[in-house]
């Protein structure tokens, strides 16, 4: 076995103290019923891209799968890590499940490791870490072609999604910036957003897009206790990507969890990270339902912070059929607030900076700001997000909880 892949395996299966909590659920296991796709093992070695290399790969098929219809796609990188169907994982036995119930489209997954060369030592690092379109293309003009040969894959990018670990994370990233007409949807497990001309120049590139975001939807999974070496620390630099990510209003989500470098706490939530990657995917359970007002009617008491000072108040949220109005309390009294909107798990609203806050955005002879908008990512009771002013672009954070009992907005 290649070096690269005993230690990508070993790194796999070995959940630590941190990560002993996390143990794949019943989407994970094999369920009466369902019925079960095929996997294959092929090999490539006739690349042009990254020549005398030879990469396995695996490709499942669901049951479901006709030819008389185009089957969306799934690319995994250090892919026998994802395929094997007793490890952290196990994507085909989900796959199985979630197509099953309607809860992702029929999808293929194609399971790539590295290449294995006898002119280059570490052919993982050659592959993910760059910054480039290299492994883009290798797919796109390689690996996709090839499986084409036996299966009816869609070309259109909302069908085709891409994920990993560690520099798997960060090449199934790279791969979608690099080409988001070619994958729109990213699975970031424990990613390397590290490395001085590496991964971390990231953030400051995802930052820059505010504005015009690159059309990728991003999950992103990380735990407290991920590497901290000479390279960068993991669990910091993927912060720093939630960040980037919300300042430029991407579609992404983060979870962090408490455990190492390694697949089990993505593993266990791999299913509902399935979900919420095809959500809105057309003929999936649940596509085309618009976010109910239950889901943020109510009184939430809220706190900005602006430059270390913490701002208390409350906002009121009410609903009048499907249109939502609110009102803002704090320091200053009440405040009016316009152009409410809750979309796809965002809470968006505006108002007119108080006179206590106006200066706060305004540089030395600049004019102060006029009008403030919210864009906050709600979970349940909370949520959490940035306050902005608008043509400053600069954010402050703003976090909230909804009062129990006040779901319809006494």
């Amino acid at each position: 076995m290649p070096i690269f892949l005993i230690t990508v395996l070993s790194l796999v299966l070995a959940t630590g103290a941190n990560g002993a909590e996390y143990v794949p659920g019943v989407d994970s296991e094999p369920q009466e019923g369902v019925p079960k796709g095929v996997v294959t093992k092929h090999t490539w070695d006739a690349s042009r891209i990254y020549p005398d290399t030879t990469h396995d790969y695996w490709v499942y098929v669901p049951a479901q799968y006709t030819d008389a219809e185009p089957a969306c796609v799934m690319v995994f990188q250090d892919g026998q890590a994802y395929v094997m169907p007793e490890g952290p994982v196990r994507a085909p036995t989900v796959f199985d499940n979630l197509i099953h119930k309607g809860e992702m489209p029929v999808t293929i997954g194609i399971f790539i490791n590295p290449g294995a060369s006898e002119h280059v030592d570490d052919q993982r690092s050659a592959q993910y870490v760059p910054l480039s379109d290299a492994y883009a293309r290798f797919l796109l003009e390689e690996i996709l072609p090839e499986v084409e040969k036996d299966y009816n894959l869609v070309d259109d990018a909302n069908g085709r999604a891409i994920g990993g670990m560690s520099d798997g994370g960060l090449a199934s990233f790279t791969a979608a910036w690099e080409r988001p007409g070619a994958f729109s949807k990213v699975i970031s497990h424990i990613g390397s957003y590290t490395r001085l001309r590496g991964g971390s120049e990231y953030p400051y590139l995802i930052r820059k897009t505010r504005g015009n975001p690159k059309p990728i939807r991003v999950f992103l999974q990380d735990g407290m206790n991920d590497l901290n070496l000479t390279e960068g620390n993991w669990t910091l630099a993927n912060l720093g990507m939630e960040s980037a990510l919300m300042f430029a209003r991407y579609d992404y989500r983060f979870e962090m969890g408490t455990g190492g470098h390694d697949l089990a706490h993505g593993g266990a939530i791999f299913p509902e990270t399935l979900r919420w990657i095809w959500r809105d995917y057309p003929g999936v359970n649940g596509s085309g339902v618009v976010s109910s007002p239950d889901a943020v009617v109510g009184r939430w008491d809220m706190v900005t912070n602006i430059f270390g000072k913490d701002l208390h108040g409350t906002l009121t949220i009410s609903a009048v059929g499907d249109a939502l109005t609110a009102r803002l309390d704090d320091e200053d009294g009440e405040i009016e607030v316009s152009a409410i909107s809750f979309e796809d798990g965002i809470l968006t609203y505006e108002y007119g900076a108080p006179q206590s806050q106006k200066n706060y955005w305004a540089k030395p002879g600049e004019a102060s700001a006029s009008t403030l908008n919210t864009w906050l990512k709600v979970k349940g009771e909370t949520f959490q997000g940035a306050l902005s002013s608008e043509g400053k672009i600069f954010d402050f954070a703003v976090r909230g909880e909804r009062r129990s009992g006040t779901t319809e907005g006494d």
